[in-house]
C-alpha cells in the first residue's frame, strides 16, 4: 500500500512520502464512548497495551488513518494519543512525522533496567510487609501459568502471566506509585521482549524460577531474600534482552 496522505501524520508539518502500512497487531477496541478526551484515552490505552504486552516491535510504523480504523475511532483523537505516547518517549516520530516505536540503544537499555531492578525490589520489600496469605496463594497461582508457559514455550502467554505476576507484587505491597512507574517502564521495555520470540525460551535452572524464591521469601517474611529474588528476576530477563540489542 502506498504511503497516506500529508494530515495522516502525526505531525501537522511532515513532509509527504511513502510510508509502508504496518496495521494489523493492535487488539481491536470495544464499548462506545462520548468525548474527544474519553476517545483520546481509549485509543492511548490500546496502543500502550500493545507495547507493554510485546506485540510491537522496535522500528513499527504506525500509520495514523489504517491505525483508526483498527481501533473504531476517527484520527483525531489517534493523533492526540500518538502524540501523547512520543511525549512519554514510549514512539518517536520519523522525518516524515510518523510513529515509530523506537530502536532502543544499550545505554537507555541499561539505565531502564537498572530502575527497573531498584523498583521491582522495593516492591517486593513492601509485598513482605503487607501481602496476606490469599494474596500469596494468588501470586502461586499466577506463577505457575507463567512457568507453564515458559515450559511450553509459549512467549505471549509466559509474558502476560509474568506481567500479572509482578501487578500482583504491587498491589500486594500496597505500592500503587510503583506499579504506576513500573508500568511506563514496561512499556518502553515490550518491544525488546518482542525480539526474543523468533529464539526458545532458556530452560529454567535446577533452583526453578526466579519467582519461586520470591514467593518463599515472602511466605517466611524475608525482606532481605524477597529483595534479592527481585533482583535476580530482573537480571534473568536483561540478560535475555541484551542481545537483541543492535547498539
Amino acid at each position: 500500500m502506498g504511503g497516506p496522505a500529508v494530515n495522516d501524520r502525526v505531525h501537522p508539518d511532515a513532509a509527504t512520502g511513502p510510508a509502508p502500512d504496518e496495521a494489523g497487531l493492535l487488539p481491536t477496541a470495544s464499548g462506545a464512548e462520548s468525548g474527544r478526551d474519553s476517545l483520546s484515552q481509549r485509543a492511548y490505552a490500546q496502543i500502550r497495551r500493545s507495547l507493554t504486552s510485546s506485540r510491537l516491535r522496535p522500528g513499527h510504523r504506525l500509520i495514523l488513518r489504517p491505525l483508526a480504523t483498527e481501533l473504531g475511532l476517527s484520527p483525531t483523537p489517534v493523533r492526540e494519543a500518538l502524540l501523547r505516547l512520543v511525549s512519554e518517549q514510549a514512539l518517536c516520530l520519523d522525518e516524515r512525522g510518523s510513529a515509530i516505536v523506537p530502536v532502543m540503544n544499550k545505554a537507555d537499555f541499561g539505565e531502564l533496567a537498572e530502575m527497573r531492578g531498584d523498583l521491582e525490589a522495593r516492591a517486593a520489600e513492601r509485598a513482605v510487609e503487607f501481602a496476606d496469605a490469599a494474596q500469596i496463594d494468588e501470586l502461586e497461582q499466577v506463577n505457575a501459568r507463567c512457568v507453564a508457559a515458559h515450559l511450553r514455550q509459549q512467549h505471549m502467554l509466559m509474558l502476560d502471566a509474568n506481567a500479572a505476576f509482578h501487578r500482583l507484587v504491587c498491589r500486594a505491597g500496597r505500592a500503587p506509585l510503583i506499579l504506576r512507574t513500573l508500568e511506563g517502564l514496561w512499556m518502553r521495555l515490550g518491544p525488546i521482549y518482542a525480539l526474543s520470540f523468533d529464539r526458545p525460551l532458556r530452560p529454567l535452572d535446577g533452583d526453578g524460577h526466579p519467582h519461586d524464591r520470591l514467593l518463599d521469601a515472602l511466605r517466611r517474611r524475608d525482606a532481605a531474600a524477597a529483595r534479592s529474588a527481585a533482583l535476580l528476576d530482573v537480571r534473568h530477563g536483561n540478560q535475555r534482552l541484551e542481545q537483541h540489542l543492535p547498539f
